[in-house]
């Protein structure tokens, strides 16, 4: 009985490869096809996108084939007569089939979209009244690929015929040999089907963001194949797309497309610090009891921006905020969106351009909120998680290494990098369970609150990076940015209330200053790229939701929460439902007061108009590329 197991996994992984040769030949006729988009990528690197592309493909093969799979775990005859061999056999066929015609279909539609079509493909196609009258034409066109297609299908069934269609005897008698020989196949079996199906033995199953492990945003689509981003995205919200204005005019309105200033580019290095779950409230900026003595006093030769705000209240809403000037107005965040493998820019990617090495430190266990995969797709050279940390014993036994080692290996490693670099620290233990290092439980100040004295051991450590950090040649060359991914939890009703909760701490350091700037506008952190970008005077044009805070006008945020948006004015919260004002309030010295909607907030509707379309259209369109040309 065992050699008839074997016999049918021989067979089933003979169909595997027949599989994955045609999706393979699939993935090289795109990158044919479109040459002149993938004319950058080297040999090298397209041999890793092969590689990891074949990671890919397997999911979705697994996916197509788990009828067959599961048919082969059965006990029974598999005869090439049985009525019910041949259900699953063709069935399995046009399973297959069908997502063959997803990866031919996208090969010319990639034209359109510079992405892998996602499940709002359905959505689009529901939408296209005319596609019959476009049918001639798309074949005529595409002549090529509709060979390709049908040789493909030949394939396909040549391959089922010459597989599967066989006669196997196969009787199964109750003995305990034949019982534990069935027992192992049956674990085996399931076992290694559910590992192909999830992408392998990491934490998270394999997801459309992992590409980046593989490729750059420009050539993940290469890395990926079309039935597994419909499959992984097919759950996911899409967006709506808007025509309140005409796309040239709000791109041209906000500024969207950034131009160099006529100074010389200044290579300072950067370093971008972004403190978890950091609330402005656990500041002197807050008013309240503070328990960040180092920062507050970091403060006194900073640009403090007073009135700060973070665009969400999660840290993987955040991270691409900062470090990409790329919001989650929607309900899903970026990272994990249909959308997450657009092209967009970031402070990695843009300062990579101009000879910087960039690098991505975060203590927390490699894969938490896939933030290693877009680290790796948004452009740094080099992620560090805990699996690169040399001392386990630095494990705090949650969610990765404590922040005072873990700052001070960050410091050891900048000190190795040439400059000028930029890098990006993203601190971990102000988080649930909140816990301190037990050698600090009975120093460091306790509040109300768990958080608080976690805030109180990050901003000591914070302090230690900074005494080493003082000691280094790259020192005095370096902006530091100072700012959190989110706010905490509060027991303070301002702080608790929707605008509060919203309202984060953003400084910008440099050891020149030698006294304090403080800036009272608003200011969010989609702001922060094109800032700094700005402030060494970036040579370049490049695209950014955000705003430039020292050379706009405009001084806005924007939050979106649970379906509804909110405008933040230098003295309005305004809140908008189906872009109609709602509600309005004065926020400012600490408190909500509730105002009459007036002419200002209706000026400030069209406002929000522009920037929902804006964000849509541009993520929809896929289209940053084409508007910088």
């Amino acid at each position: 009985m065992l050699l008839i197991f074997l016999n049918r996994w021989k067979k089933l992984f003979l169909w595997i490869l027949v599989n994955l040769f045609l999706y393979l030949l699939m993935r090289m006729t795109m990158y044919i096809y479109h040459y002149d988009y993938f004319h950058g990528l080297t040999f090298s690197g397209l041999l890793k996108i092969l590689i990891g592309g074949a990671r890919f493909d397997l999911v979705s093969v697994s996916i197509a084939n788990t009828l067959l799979i599961f048919y082969f775990l059965l006990p029974i005859s598999f005869s090439k007569y049985s009525w019910l061999t041949k259900l699953i056999l063709y069935t399995n066929l046009l399973i297959n089939i069908i997502f063959l015609l997803f990866n031919t279909i996208d090969i010319p539609y990639f034209s359109f979209i510079h992405k892998r079509s996602t499940a709002d493909i359905f959505y689009q196609m529901g939408g296209q009244t005319d596609v019959m009258k476009q049918l001639p034409e798309y074949l005529k066109d595409f002549w090529g690929l509709i060979i390709l297609f049908f040789v493909s299908c030949y394939i396909y069934f040549l391959g089922l015929k010459k597989i599967f269609f066989f006669k196997e005897e196969f009787r199964f008698t109750i003995i305990m040999k034949n019982i534990i020989t069935l027992l192992f196949h049956l674990i085996f079996s399931a076992g290694l089907t559910i590992l192909a199906i999830r992408g392998g033995l990491q934490r998270i199953p394999l997801d459309i963001i992992d590409a980046g492990f593989y490729a750059e945003s420009n050539y993940t689509a290469l890395v990926l194949n079309t039935p597994f981003s419909i499959i992984k995205s097919f759950e996911q919200n899409k967006l709506k797309e808007y025509s309140f204005y005409s796309d040239k005019e709000i791109i041209k309105s906000l500024k969207l497309v950034k131009t160099p200033q006529n100074e010389p580019f200044t290579k300072r290095n950067i370093v971008v610090i972004i403190l978890e779950s950091f609330s402005k409230e656990y500041t002197k900026l807050g008013q309240t009891k503070s328990f960040t003595p180092f920062l507050d006093s970091l403060m006194q030769h900073s640009i403090v921006f007073e009135n700060a705000w973070a665009n969400g209240t999660k840290s993987i809403e955040g991270i691409p905020a900062i470090i990409a000037s790329v919001p989650s107005f929607m309900e899903n965040p970026f990272i994990n969106s249909l959308y997450c493998n657009n092209y967009y820019e970031s402070l990695a990617n843009l300062l990579k351009r101009e000879k910087y090495y960039t690098a991505f430190f975060h203590g927390g266990i490699n894969g938490t909120m896939n933030f290693d995969a877009f680290a790796k797709q948004t452009g740094f050279n080099e992620y560090i998680g805990k699996n690169e940390y040399p001392n386990n014993m630095d494990f705090d036994g949650f969610w990765g290494i404590w922040d005072e080692p873990f700052l001070q290996y960050t410091c050891q490693k900048i000190s190795k990098y040439k400059e000028p670099f930029f890098v990006s620290v993203f601190t971990l233990s102000s988080h649930h369970p909140f816990k301190v290092p037990h050698q600090y439980e009975s120093i460091l100040p306790k509040g109300e609150l768990p958080i608080q004295q976690c805030i109180a051991y990050t901003d000591y450590a914070l302090k230690k990076f900074f005494d080493s950090a003082k000691e280094q040649k790259w020192y005095n060359n370096t902006l530091f940015v100072i700012t959190a991914d989110h706010t905490g939890l509060s027991q303070n009703p301002y702080y608790s209330s929707i605008a509060g909760r919203y309202q984060i701490p953003l400084l910008f350091f440099d050891v020149k200053m030698n006294k304090q700037q403080v800036e009272k506008s608003v200011i969010q952190q989609i702001d922060i790229m094109p800032t700094v970008l700005s402030m060494i005077h970036y040579p370049h044009r490049y695209f950014s939701f955000g705003s430039d805070y020292f050379n706009e006008t405009t001084h806005t945020a924007m939050i979106y929460e649970t379906g509804q948006y909110y405008l933040v004015t230098d003295s309005l919260f305004i809140s908008f439902i189906n872009f109609t004002e709602n509600k309005s309030w004065h926020y400012q010295n600490n408190t909500l007061i509730e105002v009459p909607i007036t002419n200002t907030n209706q000026m400030l509707n069209n406002v929000l108009k522009m920037k929902v379309q804006a964000y849509n259209n541009r993520l929809i369109k896929n289209d940053i590329l084409s508007i910088l040309k």
